[in-house]
């Protein structure tokens, strides 16, 4: 990089530690912040005023946690607020106070002024939370010129400098959030196929169970202690903290000591915790959330139309994947050892750095190809079939693993010649059930022509725009009278609630039961409330395409009902589909021995992608 040139730097904002980083003679650098390139995501507010962040924060944590503030990029999007002394910050505000000290502490590194960053996110970021993510830049005064995913940045840091092709699963398993990635790398080409996650997994909630387990051992020789322990935020956290230790000592010992001195005061004597913990004890507390891990590679893995065989490396991303039962799980589930050439907690912060220097112009080996991964969908009014009542459902407009930036178009019809007004409502997820999906707003259309005479309805688009960053701008177009209605969706939480509380209303007046239909009807509606006709409404099925997307399965019953209903469809899939028949047919086989099996995880994944082949097909059973 040329001294004359202005430097950008690549941030990975993570829940437990976060990095900032640039390239430097063609080499991604981290930088140390505090005399660390790990910085403690602590924010420690003291009592004479003074605010602490990293390090020093976290040494505090123990003593006054009712002063400090910690993970809190899990609560990225939402209206959750701390107040302290007074004052209430929410995740952007105590986000921004962590990158104002990884800038500062990057300028006294390089001396070079920090202006311009990409900052790293989870792939399964929803909308308001990239969007907090981005005011949290805004507010630590610095110009975020990209947002890019965290797997897709490990996936750059692991291709820098070598000229391959090969396809990858990028398995990013960190302190708050849980991200898997297909990515296919071509020479400094890195295409990501799919993404799939969870924002809520992490070794935060491995800490949890492990601290509850403690808790329970302590409440078996002393209840009285438990409960005090449990009442005392300052006992509580000082547990936690000796509980964090522990996990991290049995990533490599089988076997580990937990020590808290002098926790609390109880009985009029201070009390300390000494006891034993094993691995295995660790293991079979967690192992339920590491299969749900494996349900999204397996979700993954069905996407990219790939088997485990065809992929030629495993790269491990993020701290909590030093854990023995993680990389043991994926080994005997998919046959492949994992790769850990880059150091998990560093990988992401290092491909941050490559994309900013690519984003800075700088001759750096890599191209970056990402996708969206979530369904953005509109909810509306349809029937299943001409004879069928209208009830309210989500419609698919941005499939899911869209590459990016994407554009996307869908045409829906007001319900009435002389309906002037339309409130769109804009969903993130492919659930036909709009209480499924996470609302993110509605786009509001007002003043709009009637339609031609001799018209019962009128065509309205709905164009979703994805940018790189994986925020979305909409455009609402009256088809013949060219009128256009524009906007940006990052809404407050609290448009999301109203939004959410107007779909229940809906909901509620068109009886819509998801899993519990008949063959005809997986839905079962009942006749719909007039109410609705403002809203935009979906074509009926055979239309412009206009079939209603199967609800996804919210658990096993739903499963087996879609399975068993293909199952019973046999004959009229090989009269009229006869090219997908067996293979559905024999899908549908799978399933329901999975789900006999005990291997509900599997079986859910296999649902997905049959309900997402039903929809493509326009097949309702």
């Amino acid at each position: 990089m040329s001294q004359n040139s202005e430097p950008i730097f690549g941030i990975d904002l993570g829940t437990t530690c976060s990095a900032i980083g640039w390239v430097q003679d063609g080499r991604p650098v981290i930088l140390p912040v505090g005399g660390e390139d790990l910085l403690p995501s602590v924010v420690c507010f003291s009592e004479d005023a003074e605010v602490l962040v990293g390090r020093p924060a976290l040494n505090r944590l123990a003593l006054e946690p009712e002063r400090c503030i910690r993970s809190a990029k899990r609560q990225m999007g939402s209206n959750l607020r701390w107040a302290i002394d007074g004052r209430s910050l929410g995740p952007s505000e105590v986000s921004a106070i962590i990158l104002r000290e990884l800038a500062e502490g990057a300028h006294k590194a390089t001396g070079r002024e920090i202006k311009k960053v990409v900052i790293t996110v989870p792939a399964w970021f929803t909308q308001a939370q990239r969007a907090d993510t981005r005011r949290a830049g805004a507010e630590a005064g610095l110009e975020v010129l990209r947002l890019i995913n965290e797997p897709t940045a490990a996936a750059l840091a692991h291709a820098h400098g070598r000229d391959l092709q090969r396809k990858a699963l990028v398995y990013d398993l960190g302190g708050g959030t849980f991200d898997v990635s297909l990515v296919h790398q071509d020479g400094p080409v890195v295409e990501v196929l799919a993404s799939h996650g969870d924002s809520l997994l992490g070794g935060d909630d491995f800490d949890r169970l492990l601290l509850d387990h403690v808790l329970e051992r302590i409440g078996e020789d002393d209840a009285t202690l438990r409960r005090a322990v449990e009442d005392s935020r300052a006992a509580r956290t000082r547990l936690l903290t000796a509980v964090e230790q522990v996990k991290v000592q049995l990533s490599s010992e089988t076997h580990a000591q937990l020590r808290a001195p002098f926790l609390l005061e109880h009985g009029g004597e201070p009390r300390h915790i000494d006891m034993s913990l094993e691995r295995r004890e660790l293991e079979a507390l967690i192992q339920p959330l590491v299969e749900r891990t494996l349900a999204s590679v397996d979700r993954v893995l069905i996407d990219g139309r790939l088997e485990p065989a065809q992929v030629d490396e495993l790269l491990l991303v993020g701290g909590s994947t030093r854990i023995p039962l993680v990389w043991e799980r994926l080994r005997r589930r998919y046959g492949l050892e994992g790769s850990a050439a880059i150091p998990p907690e560093r990988a992401v912060v290092l491909g941050a750095a490559i994309q900013a220097a690519i984003a800075g112009g700088s001759r750096v080996d890599g191209v970056l190809v990402d996708v969206a991964p979530f369904s953005l969908s509109v909810g509306a009014v349809t029937q299943l079939s001409p004879m069928g009542s209208p009830h309210f459902v989500c419609r698919v407009v941005t499939p899911r693993n869209a590459p990016l930036p994407s554009r996307h178009t869908e045409r829906f019809y007001t319900m009435h010649g002389h309906q002037r007004a339309l409130e769109i409502p804009v969903f993130q997820g492919g659930h036909a059930n709009p209480l499924a999906n996470i609302a993110l707003g509605e786009i509001d259309m007002r003043n709009i022509p009637p339609a031609p005479e001799g018209s019962d309805d009128k065509p309205i688009d709905v164009e979703f725009r994805h940018d790189l960053d994986g925020m979305v701008d909409i455009r609402v177009i009256d088809v013949l009278e060219g009128i256009e209605v524009a906007g940006r969706l990052a809404v407050d939480g609290e448009q999301v609630e109203r939004l959410r509380e107007k779909t229940e209303q809906m909901l509620r007046s068109s009886s819509f039961t998801p899993g519990d239909g008949g063959d005809d009807d997986p839905w079962n509606p009942a006749p719909m409330d007039r109410q609705l006709e403002p809203l935009a409404s979906l074509p009926a099925p055979g239309d412009d395409g206009g079939a209603a997307e199967l609800p996804e399965a919210d658990g096993p019953d739903e499963s087996r009902t879609l399975f068993q209903a293909i199952l019973r469809r046999r004959r009229t899939l090989k009269g009229k589909h006869a090219a997908v028949a067996d293979q559905l047919l024999a899908d549908a086989r799978e399933g329901l021995e999975l789900l006999d099996a005990g291997d509900d995880d599997r079986a859910l994944a296999l649902y997905e992608a049959l309900a997402d082949q039903l929809f493509d097909l326009g097949l309702y059973l």
